[in-house]
């Protein structure tokens, strides 16, 4: 087993319907009030101060603020932010700055409206009470860092039964995938995913039974696996993840 530094981080998952918090507190976050202000992409890095120290899924944040992924940034003030609220199609929202508690209320409005959320933000967050209060559950998740050394890839990769050929994912097979509406929403756009991620995959007749991807921004990349069920118990997606982690260490993407 590829073993990687544990860093720990908390999702708050949003409950759609809302769910009971109490009716005064219902009541608020139905408000017409509950507006925010929604920048354009030029704007876009302005945020990035707000997330100097964020150190959670980076290249899924990143990867919005930087134009090269689908997502939409809020704010209270264009002129004066006290916070920036980064919110990808795929779910992952990010909050950053110093939200006051009136614009915590606006924040949890909007995000109840959203099919899915996954608010990323450190296990100590200060705003995690305010959350969990309206509505959201707290899930602790880890996130993998690689490595230093590359040894332990090539064991994974031979372990790689010769049925299963490699193919690079391109315009061709992408509408194969398991996962292209996943990478879909996070890109906007297949040309989007092409020209800013990376993905691999691994075949059986033509069929594609395991993918990997990298989401990629800030030199870093948010990896991805998903294999199919009737392929588990071969180590498929250690295998392709491996064919990932090498093409991150030959182009120097962490």
């Amino acid at each position: 087993m590829i073993k990687y530094l544990l860093i720990a981080e908390m999702n708050l998952f949003g409950q759609i319907p809302m769910i009971a918090t109490g009716e005064a507190m219902d009541s608020i976050l139905k408000s017409e009030e509950s507006e925010l202000e929604l920048t354009g992409p030029e704007e876009y890095v302005n945020a990035k101060p707000f997330f100097t120290n964020f150190k959670i899924n980076q290249p899924i944040l990143h990867g919005m603020l930087e134009n090269k992924s689908a997502g939409k940034v809020f704010t209270d003030n264009k002129t004066n932010p006290s916070f920036m609220l980064v919110c990808s199609p795929a779910g992952y929202v990010f909050l950053g700055g110093e939200p006051s508690q009136a614009s915590l209320v606006k924040i949890a409005s909007y995000l109840k409206t959203l099919p899915y959320v996954s608010l990323v933000s450190p296990l100590d967050w200060k705003f995690k009470d305010f959350f969990v209060r309206v509505g959201f559950s707290a899930v602790d998740r880890i996130q993998f860092q690689r490595r230093a050394a590359t040894s332990s890839l090539d064991s994974w990769k031979n372990k790689l039964p010769n049925q299963y050929p490699i193919t690079r994912i391109n315009q061709e097979n992408f509408p194969q995938c398991n996962w292209q509406s996943f990478i879909l929403s996070c890109y906007g756009e297949r040309d989007r995913f092409f020209s800013n991620g990376v993905g691999f995959c691994l075949t059986d007749q033509g069929r594609i039974v395991s993918e990997s991807y990298g989401l990629i921004a800030a030199d870093k990349a948010e990896i991805g696996v998903v294999t199919d069920p009737s392929y588990y118990g071969q180590n498929l997606g250690t295998c392709i993840c491996a064919i990932m982690l090498e093409y991150c260490y030959e182009h120097n993407i962490e």
